[in-house]
């Protein structure tokens, strides 16, 4: 008797079927979206230079500041940000600046959360200017060019006129300022250096889900 109870109260909770979940629609929280265009700041944690690096070498950085959406943070500061080089331009020895084209690709919560990003470059922070959506373009070295030629006409004009007791100074000048242009048809120009620390803005080109 007692297990034809038993069997009937297990045929009687079957029949019942599962709990309907009491779940109130108006309390689930859709998922946070960093949208597109949102700017994020990044310091470097590694020394990039035009002069030594190639083609996909890393690059690594940090979150400067939480970001915030709704007065929520849904990037913390300190947050891991990674990427590669995509290309690497060399200053030429008479014109053209030193160029890195940069591409941040992954971002790495606290949390051990990775998020894979799609970014442009917004700004480099007063390390280079920005060329188009990705670049940053080293300085130009005009400046220490003219210097130098300068620099070597003095030097031959003053060697000129001590040479030739007094004379001969436009000469030697002529030939100090040869060898000034020489040097500088033989030395490339400044090379873009990005030093641990530099704060480059990353432009978010997709919204993101973190």
């Amino acid at each position: 008797m007692i297990g034809f109870i038993f069997v009937a109260t297990l045929l009687a909770q079957g029949q019942q079927g599962p709990k309907a979940l009491d779940v109130d629609p108006a309390k689930v929280l859709p998922p946070v979206v960093v949208p597109a265009g949102t700017v994020i700041p990044v310091n470097l944690t590694n020394r990039i230079s035009s002069k030594n690096a190639k083609d996909g070498d890393g690059i690594y950085a940090k979150t400067a500041f939480p970001i915030t959406v709704d007065n929520k943070i849904v990037i913390p500061e300190g947050s891991s940000v990674r990427g590669k080089i995509v290309e690497v331009k060399r200053p030429g020895r008479v014109k053209g600046k030193a160029e890195l084209t940069l591409n941040f690709q992954t971002l790495v919560l606290p949390s051990g959360i990775t998020v894979p990003i799609y970014t442009s470059l917004g700004g480099a922070g007063g390390a280079g200017e920005r060329k188009g959506e990705a670049t940053v373009q080293g300085d130009s070295s005009k400046g220490d060019d003219a210097k130098t030629v300068g620099t070597g006409a003095a030097t031959g004009g003053l060697i000129g006129v001590i040479a030739n007791g007094g004379k001969g100074g436009a000469v030697g000048g002529a030939g100090g300022a040869a060898a000034g242009t020489a040097a500088v048809l033989l030395t490339r120009g400044k090379d873009l250096v990005l030093e641990p620390g530099t704060t480059l803005e990353i432009v978010l080109d997709r919204p993101l889900e973190p």
